[in-house]
């Protein structure tokens, strides 16, 4: 197998590559150096750690989640792309130490989310597109999550190499009538748009205990969160064969045909960890003012801020917030993503609110909005829309046939929000 000491970045929008830099590892430090045609046009794809400004970037490999600089850490996908990739290492007989954060970005190609690719990459892509049976791949996902196999199969290694998060997903094509499913992670056929589908577990398990109702309680969740006034990505339940229901995402870094966006997280653009507490809410209102100049902007966040507050999603790590750029460099907030019920890491936001992760109350969002000049009329507005919004829940419950034990489970967490 090809090791790699260096691999090219490559911009790729509408089809058209660019050359961005050059991203290198040696001797304990991590080297990245932009091409000089890059640097005049003066496109930042991330400004606050490698602006286009500087030339050439060097940091200690140890002192970088995953070895690389967040520009490039940021296409590499969390636990379950990871064991994916992993495993395909291992069955050409390369051991998890041998395996270096290079190969994993060649591992990934063409094939990473946003707009950036990796040349050369090792060979391992494959284009053509399949159908897919979304409750056999479900199936065979959670085997290979709960150890009960070794290897995915070859498609599942194909579309679920690449998306983040730490449970079972893919990246698939979803037919425009919504009953055909095709591997989806480059290139689709007509009448077919991009989807990521996260699959809903068949039973409860310690780190999943809502079991199958866990893609209900997300989409109505995403639900929840557009009737707030939120940006959310178009969503829906596909349900298998077996009566699972699994929550599906339209893709927002592939809009439509072969097009591509530059998508970046507040992980890749600040070098702020994902496993553990690293963020607050003070800092992503600074994050969306400074990227887009936008009080609009500005606001959505607050919004989000005020949702994941509200509505107990203590799930809102570095890399759970995200950030889009179109072809003339101009910046925005993603549609908000990964919006569910969740306690958190030892009962704490792993975003705080002004320092308080574990017990944050509407009066640090009183805070956020002031330091944000954020009018106070504004922030009432938002904390009123998102609670309204949460009061439908019980009833939607209800209609959903949400067991009685996790119903009460969240409601009486909402409840304790003040």
């Amino acid at each position: 197998m090809r090791k790699f000491q260096e691999l090219q970045v490559i911009f790729d929008m509408d089809g058209r590559r660019e050359a961005v830099g050059t991203v290198a590892i040696g001797e304990g430090r991590t080297y990245f150096e932009y091409e000089a045609a890059w640097q005049r046009r003066g496109i930042e794809l991330a400004p606050f750690k490698l602006p286009v400004g500087q030339n050439t970037f060097q940091f200690e490999t140890g002192s970088l989640v995953n070895g690389l600089p967040g520009l490039c850490a940021d296409s590499l996908p969390d636990g379950w792309g990871m064991l994916i990739m992993d495993r395909f290492f291992q069955g050409r007989g390369v051991r998890h130490s041998e395996i270096t954060p290079l190969d994993r970005l060649a591992y990934l190609g063409d094939s990473a989310m946003g707009a950036l690719c990796y040349h050369p990459a090792d060979g391992s892509g494959d284009r053509a597109v399949e159908a897919v049976d979304i409750g056999h791949a479900a199936r065979e996902a959670h085997q290979l999550h709960e150890g009960r196999i070794e290897q995915a199969g070859r498609l599942l290694a194909k579309i679920g190499g690449s998306p983040g998060g730490a449970r079972p997903k893919a990246l698939i094509g979803i037919s425009d009538c919504g009953t055909r499913f095709v591997s989806g992670a480059d290139s689709l056929p007509d009448g077919y748009s991009h989807w990521l589908v996260k699959f809903t577990p068949p039973r409860a398990s310690g780190d999943r205990p809502f079991g199958a109702d866990e893609g209900v309680l997300e989409y109505l969740y995403l639900q929840t969160a557009r009737d707030a006034g939120l940006a959310v990505p178009e969503f829906r339940l596909i349900t298998d064969e077996a009566g699972l229901r699994h929550i599906a995402v339209r893709r927002f870094d592939r809009p439509d045909g072969h097009r591509r966006l530059h998508m970046a997280t507040a992980f890749g653009l600040l070098h702020a960890s994902y496993q553990m507490p690293s963020l607050d809410y003070d800092q992503l209102l600074t994050v969306a003012w400074s990227l887009t100049r936008d009080i609009g902007q500005v606001r959505e966040q607050f919004r989000r801020a005020v949702f994941n507050l509200l509505a107990v999603n203590r799930d809102d790590h570095a890399k759970n917030h995200g950030y889009l750029m179109d072809e003339t460099g101009a910046w925005r907030l993603s549609p908000a993503y990964d919006l569910t019920y969740s306690e958190g890491p030892g009962g704490e936001h792993w975003t705080a609110y002004q320092g308080e992760g574990r017990n944050p109350s509407v009066e640090q969002l009183r805070g956020l909005a002031a330091a944000a000049s954020i009018d106070g009329a504004d922030c009432r507005d938002d904390i009123g829309r998102v609670r309204a919004a949460l009061e439908r829940l019980p009833q939607e419950f209800k209609n959903w046939k949400i067991p009685r034990k996790h119903a009460k489970r969240i409601l009486g967490r909402l409840q304790e929000v003040v």
